[in-house]
């Protein structure tokens, strides 16, 4: 006599059921209508401004002042003595631009042989700004360079400039200040003018090394 099993039936034709009806697909995500997807915005590209240097040199004569102590007055003598084959403006150029590529805010270089920038109109704002390739001009004026001769102390190497940072555009004033800068030679100077002045073409240079980075440092602590 064949048993019955009612509770196993009821199990398989549960189980059959789920097999033969497949489960529903999910819903793929889609954007809601009226709103396309957002694109990605670029990069912003940040630029620092470009900064043209000119430098002007009134006299490329090394000056001399020598100061004479007498019993009831002082005599102070002044004579220039011509550079030979040294360049001083060159000089000055180069060592400036070495200490402004420190001062990353502003992507520096020389004016260029092509580019025609009145420094001492510009510097006194009595023109307007060339239009040169660059955002903003930076104006030198050498007014004098040489050595101050004194009985009572070392000599001193000596120069006197100005220095003026404007806007291109609009020549808007953005940084000035005078230097008048007085460093001791290292020596006499009549023992440095032998040998083709070696010795005080060494001696200029040097002072250069050091001249130049305290400009630019006063220039790196203003908010341009």
């Amino acid at each position: 006599m064949t048993k019955r099993y009612p509770c196993l039936s009821l199990a398989v034709l549960a189980l059959t059921f789920l097999v033969a009806v497949p489960a529903p697909a999910a819903k793929a995500w889609s954007e809601p209508t009226g709103h396309a997807p957002a694109a990605a915005s670029p990069a912003t590209v940040q630029t620092i401004p470009t900064a043209v240097v000119a430098v002007n040199l009134v006299n490329d004569e090394f000056t001399v002042q020598q100061l004479k102590y007498r019993v009831f007055y002082n005599k102070s003598e002044v004579k220039r003595i011509p550079m030979v084959d040294y360049d001083f403006k060159a000089a000055f150029v180069d060592e400036l631009m070495n200490a402004l590529s420190h001062d990353t805010r502003m992507s520096w270089r020389a004016q260029g042989p092509d580019e025609a920038i009145d420094v001492m109109t510009l510097l006194k704002g009595k023109t307007k700004p060339p239009p040169v390739n660059a955002d903003r001009i930076l104006l030198v004026v050498i007014k004098e360079y040489g050595a101050f001769l004194s009985q009572l102390g070392p000599d001193k190497f000596h120069l006197v400039a100005e220095f003026k940072l404007i806007d291109r555009a609009t020549g808007k004033k953005l940084w000035h200040t005078k230097s008048l800068e007085r460093i001791d030679f290292d020596g006499k100077l009549k023992d440095m003018q032998a040998d083709n002045q070696k010795g005080l073409k060494e001696g200029i240079n040097r002072m250069l090394e050091k001249l130049c980075p305290r400009v630019v440092a006063d220039l790196r602590l203003k908010n341009i």
